[in-house]
């Protein structure tokens, strides 16, 4: 659920902080909030999902250089915040030129409160209203599934189900196959009126959507809710007359199989029967939905425009994908459907990981097995999107598969007085390290990732040369400082406090 950017400004809390719209205006009418949240994390634009208000003290941001300002406004506005409140209340320097001016051509509404009002109390305030509304609509969802259910179990026909779902809504909705064909309709259907389509999916497969016409004024969040509420009933009562096809059949058994881990003489059997090539690399995909959005359709979507050849399959709220990568350019295939999924799942409610490239479709199951352990260790820090390759979670996974005390050891032995420094001081000297080293040992680009001065970057990297006995650069310890480096930010704390030998 959201609410109206505007009524969140109109609100007695916020209003409180006397707010004035610095930037960004003509989209305060227009934004809607999803959720607060209050941080003076200056990186705080990849743990964001999208229409957030995001609450920020000015102290640090407007301590920054205008460049790595207007930087962290550019990174909200891809992440498609929905407006940021910056308090100047007490401060000493107002907002720079060049903040508005990047908030204004982001089309990001830049609110400065000019009053203290704690922050805590607005996320209360606001959080607690949208997860009202949430529960309202949700509860209005099960009245009428319940009613759906109670005409289905006295034999009502799909077109006197729509008619009572029509008349629910009032508004128009229809069921479509996935031709474009409509299968039933229902209502009075308004003109200049935007549908909101849900996925009716049937033992797995997308078989046909439900369109509900939204009406001027009308939250569109709403719709897609009560929609995929009701899907699960309108897929019962479309079963009954709808059978998926030998095709549709033959490709579930076969993604059946590899997401279970079936031998390879079986799954090459299902490929062959399925028609799904045998004789070219591979990869799954794993596709999560965030909160409680339903992302089977979006993402089944995606795939199939993306990569041609595509078998998926859904299971326990998730979808997993089989792409085949040709025989020829296998790796630039990969990176241009990463590139493709990244922009056609951008406002998606889904996490997606990219697993290992296998040779070929009977080695499917350990691809997804790592695309899956690749998931579950969260985005890297420099990851700044909801879509993930495993590739850049090597030294992750194979941590997992290494004795504890062989990775404490390693980490002890290249970076261990520096974790120790870290720990004495309460810096952040390991972090630092690794952003200059994913950064290919450039100062100015670590030093932009981390929103430093160039000259407090090389005083960092000064002390840490120190604690690392010398500039490892033009030695043979790049490689295995990278490796514990990254170990060192999987390890348990507790194993390398222990000072291993």
């Amino acid at each position: 659920m959201v609410i109206p950017l505007a009524e969140v400004l109109e609100s007695d809390l916020v209003r409180q902080g006397r707010p004035r719209v610095r930037a960004g205006r003509a989209m305060v009418a227009v934004n809607s909030i999803r959720w607060v949240h209050s941080s003076e994390v200056l990186q705080i634009a990849p743990l964001l999902r999208g229409e957030e208000l995001l609450l920020t003290g000015g102290s640090a941001l407007l301590g920054l250089k205008p460049a790595a300002q207007q930087d962290y406004i550019r990174r909200l506005a891809e992440r498609h915040v929905s407006a940021l409140i910056i308090e100047t209340a007490g401060l000493s320097r107002p907002l720079s030129p060049e903040l508005i001016q990047a908030a204004d051509e982001s089309a990001l509404p830049l609110i400065e409160f000019q009053s203290v009002v704690p922050f805590v109390d607005i996320a209360e305030d606001i959080n607690r209203r949208i997860v009202s509304r949430q529960i309202a609509v949700l509860q209005s969802a099960d009245l009428i599934g319940q009613r759906l259910m109670a005409g289905l179990a006295s034999g009502a026909t799909l077109s006197a189900l729509l008619e009572l779902l029509a008349e629910s809504l009032k508004t128009h909705v229809a069921l479509i196959d996935l031709r474009g064909a409509v299968l039933e309709t229902a209502g009075e259907p308004a003109q200049h009126a935007d549908p909101i389509e849900v996925d009716i999916f049937i033992g797995g497969i997308v078989t046909a959507k439900l369109a509900v016409q939204r009406r001027a004024g009308t939250d569109a969040s709403v719709l897609r809710t009560i929609g995929e509420r009701l899907s699960g009933t309108f897929a019962l009562a479309l079963s009954q007359r709808h059978q998926p096809t030998l095709s549709q059949i033959a490709d579930t058994t076969l993604m059946r199989a590899v997401v279970d881990g079936s031998g390879p003489a079986q799954v090459k059997e299902y490929c062959r029967i399925a028609g799904f090539p045998t004789d070219q690399p591979v990869l799954m995909m794993e596709f999560r939905r965030i909160g409680l959005a339903n992302i089977q359709g979006a993402a089944e979507r995606a795939v199939r425009r993306c990569c041609p050849g595509v078998r998926t399959y859904q299971d326990a709220g998730n979808v997993y994908a089989l792409i085949p990568l040709g025989t020829t350019g296998t790796r630039q295939r990969r990176v241009s459907i990463l590139v493709a999924l990244e922009q056609e799942l951008a406002e998606a409610a889904v996490t997606g990981v990219m697993g290992p490239t296998v040779v070929d479709a009977t080695l499917a199951h350990w691809s997804l097995s790592e695309a899956k352990l690749a998931h579950s260790l969260g985005p890297a820090s420099k990851v700044g999107n909801n879509l993930w390759d495993s590739e850049n979670f090597v030294v992750e996974r194979l941590a997992g598969a290494l004795p504890a005390l062989t990775v404490g050891r390693l980490t002890q032995e290249l970076v261990g007085e520096l974790l120790e420094y870290d720990k004495r001081r309460g810096t952040s000297l390991l972090e630092t390290l690794d952003q200059w080293l994913v950064a290919g040992c450039n100062t100015a680009v670590a030093a932009r990732m981390l929103f430093l001065e160039r000259q407090s970057m090389h005083n960092r990297l000064t002390r840490i040369f120190e604690l690392l006995g010398g500039d490892p650069r033009g030695t043979g310890k790049m490689a295995g400082l990278h490796l514990a480096v990254r170990l060192a930010t999987t390890l348990p704390h507790h194993v390398h406090a222990s000072r291993l030998r």
